[in-house]
């Protein structure tokens, strides 16, 4: 069987993963993800040919993964999307919330009077009718989607329902490692070790960096929400709704259980974050073992007194209005759109509020400019000066760090023919490659946009 690989996203960003595996006259789909950190509107046109794709692989329902398949359906797209059962569940909340992201884009370029004018890239119809062809697959268990073309889906302790699909065209294994999660994230079991591939694609988000201990950004969190609920001010959170946020609830649940701070009211100002921890709720199948025993024994950890739910925009309003010192969650995670604008708006200029970030900030978006050091930023067309203490949490990231994509490299029994290095910014891709190379003696490489590879068939 002829087999080739071609990436088309992700290749020096970290952002809108999709390569595709060309087996004989089939060709298969690894993600669709959007490109943040640009106008919205240049995630309209595709690379390659929607109507050309016959499969659809997801390893998990964030929005640089998954962002774009309303739009594949829209242009020609027949084929189903495979994915886990906790995945189809958060996907619709994603995909939907990205229709509100998009339309805010839309008015935004609108209100600038943008030659041509600027439409959204999907509404709400688009995404219930790729929601129509989801075919739900649970992990470990062998999907046949074409004579001789076969998968199956290990864990990837990245968020709830992420997965590394291991594809098998007749012998031949090629394995992605969508985003790989760090071992030890609270809720969700660590990452299955892939056993054998011929061929591997891998994230390197981190791939130049160490995460701090986990223990130690639990203690970082304290410090921070401890400084607020001391001098007042807030602390606001720009909150990844899939993932981070539910790690940091668990977190501030065991603080306050431990009374290592005072009573402090906790706002999660994101429908989205609050509709994804229900999600969370419900598949249990995807929880450790310490969850688990949580939960038997009563003590449910994404639920404590001082956390509160704020669905509507009303709600919204009296949070940012009130004086009261808080920590307040809002989307999105890198300041992209959502609640956290408005939150950014009141709370940047102040000096005794904290803004804490949790995660990546990918090139180009308002959270890296801030993180960056700048002094002034321009929100809703306005100049906000931005006084507010910075911090920055890399231990709670969802992603491994060099260490840990090595060492899971490291575990497959039988060295990769070919292993490419992608979703991380340039520096990050190129010094694990090298890493990979120097270290593990294999053959590792950071494809360019659009670059095709043969791939030799040994099965």
């Amino acid at each position: 069987m002829d087999l080739s690989v071609t990436f088309h996203g992700a290749v020096g960003r970290t952002t809108g993963s999709a390569h595709i595996i060309q087996a004989g006259n089939k060709r298969i789909l690894l993600d669709c993800g959007m490109i943040q950190g640009i106008p919205h509107h240049y995630n309209r046109k595709f690379s390659f040919d929607p109507k050309s794709i016959d499969h659809l692989v997801l390893s998990h329902a964030h929005i640089d993964h998954s962002g774009r398949i309303p739009l594949l359906y829209q242009q020609g797209y027949e084929g189903p999307v495979y994915c886990t059962p906790a995945t189809k569940d958060l996907l619709k909340i994603l995909l939907l919330d990205a229709v509100k992201i998009s339309k805010e884009e839309a008015r935004k370029a609108s209100r600038k009077k943008q030659r041509g004018g600027i439409e959204p890239l999907y509404d709400e119809e688009d995404v219930f009718e790729a929601l129509k062809h989801i075919i739900s697959v649970s992990y470990h268990k062998t999907k046949t989607i074409e004579k001789n073309i076969s998968f199956k889906y290990l864990d990837a302790g990245h968020i709830l329902g992420s997965a590394q699909p291991i594809l098998d065209f007749d012998g031949t294994k090629i394995a992605f490692t969508g985003d790989l999660g760090q071992n030890g994230i609270p809720l969700i079991k660590n990452p299955d070790p892939i056993e054998e591939t011929h061929y591997l694609i891998t994230e390197s988000t981190y791939g130049n960096r160490i995460h701090p201990p986990m223990e130690k950004a639990r203690d970082m969190l304290l410090e921070y929400a401890k400084h607020v609920s001391q001098e007042g001010g807030k602390l606001i959170i720009p909150s990844f709704a899939v993932g981070r946020t539910q790690i940091l609830i668990y977190f501030l649940n065991a603080i306050f259980e431990k009374g290592e701070i005072d009573r402090t009211p906790v706002y999660i100002d994101s429908p989205m974050a609050i509709d994804a921890t229900e999600v969370y709720l419900d598949h249990p199948e995807c929880y450790d073992k310490e969850t688990l025993s949580l939960l038997k024994s009563g003590d449910n950890p994404l639920t404590f007194p001082e956390l509160k739910f704020s669905k509507s925009s009303r709600e919204s309003r009296a949070i940012r209005s009130g004086w009261e010192t808080c920590v307040v969650f809002a989307g999105s995670g890198m300041c992209t759109g959502g609640r956290i604008l408005s939150h950014l708006i009141n709370e940047l200029p102040t000096r005794k509020s904290v803004v804490l970030f949790v995660g990546y900030q990918a090139r180009g978006t308002l959270g890296r400019k801030i993180v960056e050091g700048a002094e002034e930023v321009e929100i809703y067309q306005k100049k906000i000066p931005v006084k507010a203490k910075i911090k920055m949490i890399r231990g709670f990231s969802a992603h491994a760090d060099k260490r840990e994509l090595r060492a899971h490299i490291e575990r497959i029994k039988k060295k990769p023919l070919k292993t490419f290095v992608l979703h991380g910014e340039a520096e990050q891709s190129l010094t694990f490659a090298a890493e990979l190379r120097n270290i593990l003696r294999i053959w590792a490489r950071v494809p360019e946009y659009k670059q095709e590879y043969s791939l030799r068939s040994v099965g």
